[in-house]
């Protein structure tokens, strides 16, 4: 049975972890075995460092057979001794240096103690504490008697020498040294016996001293050859622990460096194992959804694969045949889409050119309809019917009458011939015939011309009108008629929706845009109507009559001339709390 890549990458991803597990293991015995052996060296290290304070104590010793330098040499032997047992414990497999090191400082311990005596309390009669005793009286006589102290300190280097080699020569060389102090101290000393005294008990215990000192020659010889044997002891037994150490590393290692390239070769085999069954696979998946991509029949096979490959790949031929099918049915639609936009284009262009010339038609007449009733108008009032009227009653009121129904026929053939305006410049921006006539303008003089008409109904209605504009707000870059056709639009349908309160114009500069704001008190828009009523022929109803005049194109044809100008609109508010219509304009450094 063919093993899965899972369990490919399962074995590969054991290998490597059981060998950093392998290496840890061996890293940590090697650190404790490392630990083991320096805790071996130091105590190796103790015990050399203790023999030879032991050593220097000794010497201070024999120099001066001070009791304290006498302790001390005991407390470094002991020191030394329990260095060396605490290696015992530790290593049981110790070496015999370790043994051999016990055996030195016992022996040397005991050839110190022989030749040492017993200086715990000085006894007049013991040689070595009369010796000391006469030494120090010889060094106090070179304080009395200045003159003779050079030759006492060559006394006294000398019986440093002989007491630290112990040799007959230098005993022979002392001795001639005191008798030649003995002749300079009976020509210099006052009173002359006093030196002679000191001198003579002097050579008394150093003779003594000496015989001592021969008949411990075995003794001193023990002594000796322990001390001299010591230190390389305790140097060899540190030597050895600290080759043990190093032997540890290195074959630490060696083991480290062998099981690192083990398991590099193990997963290097293991990974081309798995690269030859991932790629080949993989490589022909790869060529069979490049063919796809260049609408090349696949002809997959999903038998000729194994394991999850052979999942991917009926996975990739089922989703190659719900690919193809969802192709062809969106190209079905993508047809359909744009017969339909080319249809509804066809329909749109028909349409503004209808609408453009059935404009035109209406305008011609409308116009002349408007002037007669003007003309009619005026002669009504002031002509030959007016003069007439003044003295029949009956006439006047039938003039009357009919300038009524004139000044009706001329408001509704104004309020047609704007509709009209309003269907032209629509149908002129769509078709993209309405060339702009961009100019430095004051957004003021835009407000001011735009409400000019409004004023009159606003006061009717009993509204209040608020113009916010700073006073040295910069100049904007726009067409101003279409800009004055657009604040005259807003004005307008707030006039219409409003029936008490107010109508503000606010502007602001945000950044190098201006933003103009008219809000009102009205009826409100649904939020779901904000982009809605931005729709050709779409309008919103009076809240009493359910129906408002006009043709519902006026806030459309504003946002294509605010977007004409590279600017935005948008309306925000709720039903009851009134509208706020906000379109942006640039100003006119912007860009320069």
């Amino acid at each position: 049975m063919p093993v899965s890549v899972k369990g490919k990458l399962a074995t590969l991803c054991g290998s490597i972890l059981a060998g950093f597990v392998l290496v840890f293991v061996v890293d940590y015995l090697e650190s404790r075995c490392i630990e083991r052996m320096l805790t071996l060296e130091q105590l190796a290290v103790t015990a050399r460092i203790q023999a030879l304070e032991m050593r220097r104590q000794e010497k201070n010793f024999f120099l001066r057979h001070d009791p304290e330098a006498l302790a001390a040499v005991r407390g470094h032997q002991k020191a030394a001794v329990s260095a060396i047992e605490t290696i015992r414990t530790l290593d049981p497999d110790h070496d015999p240096l370790c043994d051999a090191a016990l055996a030195q400082l016992g022996a040397y311990l005991a050839g110190f103690m022989a030749m040492a005596g017993s200086p715990d309390i000085p006894d007049e009669a013991d040689p070595v504490a009369l010796y000391l005793e006469r030494s120090q009286s010889l060094e106090q006589l070179a304080a009395v008697h200045p003159a003779l102290a050079p030759a006492i300190n060559r006394l006294m280097r000398l019986e440093k020498h002989w007491l630290a080699s112990g040799t007959p020569d230098d005993l022979k060389r002392l001795r001639r040294e005191g008798a030649r102090l003995g002749e300079t101290a009976r020509q210099e000393s006052t009173p002359p016996g006093e030196a002679d005294r000191v001198l003579a008990d002097y050579l008394t215990a150093l003779a003594a001293y000496a015989g001592r000192v021969e008949q411990a020659g075995s003794t001193e010889a023990a002594f000796v050859a322990a001390a001299r044997a010591l230190e390389p002891v305790t140097e060899d037994l540190r030597t050895r622990y600290e080759t043990k150490r190093h032997d540890i590393t290195r074959s630490a290692d060696l083991i480290v460096a062998a099981l690192q390239l083990t398991i590099l070769l193990l997963v290097a085999l293991a990974a081309w194992g798995l690269f030859r069954s991932v790629a080949g696979p993989l490589a022909e998946l790869g060529r069979h959804a490049r063919r796809v991509a260049r609408g090349e029949d696949g002809n997959l096979d999903p038998a000729a694969f194994s394991g999850e490959f052979q999942e991917l790949a009926t996975d990739l031929a089922r989703m190659e045949s719900h690919l193809r099918t969802t192709i062809n049915t969106l190209a079905d639609k993508e047809r359909e889409a744009r017969l339909a936009r080319q249809r509804a284009e066809t329909l749109s262009r028909v349409k503004s050119d209808f609408l453009g010339l059935v404009s035109h038609e209406f305008k011609t007449p409308l116009t002349s309809m408007v002037g007669f009733a003007q003309v009619m108008r005026k002669r009504l009032e002031r002509g030959v019917f007016a003069k007439a009227a003044r003295n029949d009653y009956e006439l006047a009121a039938e003039a009357a009458r009919y300038s009524h129904n004139l000044a009706i026929m001329l408001e509704e053939g104004r309020h047609l011939t704007g509709l009209i305006d309003n269907v032209l410049e629509l149908a002129a921006l769509e078709s993209g015939d309405l060339p702009l006539a961009l100019a430095p303008v004051s957004i003021a003089d835009i407000v001011d011309r735009a409400a000019m008409p409004h004023l009159g109904a606003m006061t009717l209605k009993g509204l209040a009108f608020a113009r916010d504009i700073p006073g040295n707000f910069p100049l904007v870059r726009c067409d101003r008629d279409r800009m004055v056709f657009v604040l005259g639009q807003l004005l307008s349908n707030a006039v219409k929706f409003t029936r008490s309160g107010h109508i503000a114009c606010r502007v602001r500069r945000e950044a190098d845009m201006a933003v103009v704001t008219v809000e009102d008190t009205g009826q409100g828009i649904p939020a779901a109507m904000h982009e809605v009523v931005f729709e050709k022929f779409r309008q919103l109803g009076d809240a009493t009559t359910g129906k408002m005049p006009g043709l519902g194109i006026g806030l459309a044809a504003s946002r294509a001339v605010v977007e004409h100008h590279g600017g935005v609109i948008r309306i925000a508010g709720q039903p009851g709390h009134g509208v706020a219509v906000t379109f942006t304009l640039p100003l006119a450094g912007a860009g320069a």
